[in-house]
């Protein structure tokens, strides 16, 4: 497989100090030129001068804006030619459903997609970016995720299939969000990634983990007595037997497995 490295981090990176997560990205995909798409937030120019900035601090010399807000704009020709010279392009955070909406189907994210299927683009995305990476993209539900109804999802740009990804998410306690989207029934696979902590996907569906928190997968195959089917909008859930694990920074892992690839060093006695 040709593809090239998609990065996904829970939001909340470092920028200012020694930036390992993003310095991590730099090595690994070393990128003559990164395109900073920060279509997700409110404030897309102060996004883009402050990733300019760390980016510019990690010796990459060349790192451009598409400022797209509205979906008019994605058929511009100079923003066709700004994808085909990027290396590297990078999601901000903000909104996932604005983000989505906005370049989802648009002939300039298809040739994004064409060239990252083909290994000549790699894709890096953070907190409502990294959230619209899977064929699902999940939101509300914060808290009271337990809560039938709660939570709302919508179609994600399915960079990755079969997963779920959702973001800040022990700062935000989003695990009953995840686990409500995955007993429904739409996808059985999630991952939750903290802040300052990142994956980054190889083109052999392995990824890495990268950064100061913990990366939680949570499998819903073999889930029992759920009655997510039975209840009404706004009572409790069950569920047994939801499978979880946590990742911190140095796991291998592989998705198509959907195990944990590092070899156990045993202690001598």
């Amino acid at each position: 497989m040709k593809r090239g490295y998609l990065f996904l981090v829970g939001g909340a990176e470092d920028r200012e100090k020694d930036k390992h997560v993003l310095q991590h990205l730099v090595e690994q995909t070393r990128p003559r030129s990164i395109l900073i798409i920060p279509t997700a937030s409110a404030y897309p120019q102060d996004v883009y001068r402050s990733y300019r900035d760390a980016f510019s601090d990690l010796s990459v010399d060349k790192v451009n804006c598409l400022d797209i807000r509205y979906r008019d704009e994605t058929e511009r020709e100079e923003y066709f030619e700004a994808v085909e010279e990027a290396d590297l392009i990078f999601f901000g955070g903000g909104d996932q459903v604005k983000l989505v909406d906005v370049l989802n189907h648009t002939q300039l994210f298809n040739r994004m997609c064409a060239r990252f299927n083909s290994g000549d683009l790699h894709i890096a995305s953070t907190s409502a970016g990294a959230a619209a990476a899977g064929n699902l993209i999940l939101y509300n539900g914060d808290r009271r995720g337990y809560k039938k109804g709660s939570i709302k999802y919508s179609e994600g740009f399915g960079l990755i299939n079969g997963v779920v990804i959702d973001t800040h998410f022990s700062a935000r306690r989003r695990f009953a969000r995840l686990c409500q989207l995955l007993i429904s029934g739409h996808f059985r696979k999630g991952i939750g990634l903290d802040e300052d902590t990142g994956i980054m996907i190889y083109p052999n569906m392995q990824f890495k983990v990268i950064g100061s928190g913990m990366v939680t997968i949570v499998n819903s195959v073999h889930a029992t007595g759920s009655n997510y089917h039975a209840v009404a909008k706004g009572d409790m859930l069950r569920f047994n037997n939801m499978h979880v694990g946590c990742l911190p920074a140095g796991t291998l892992f592989s998705l198509k497995k959907w195990s944990i690839l590092n070899r156990v060093r045993r202690r001598r006695s």
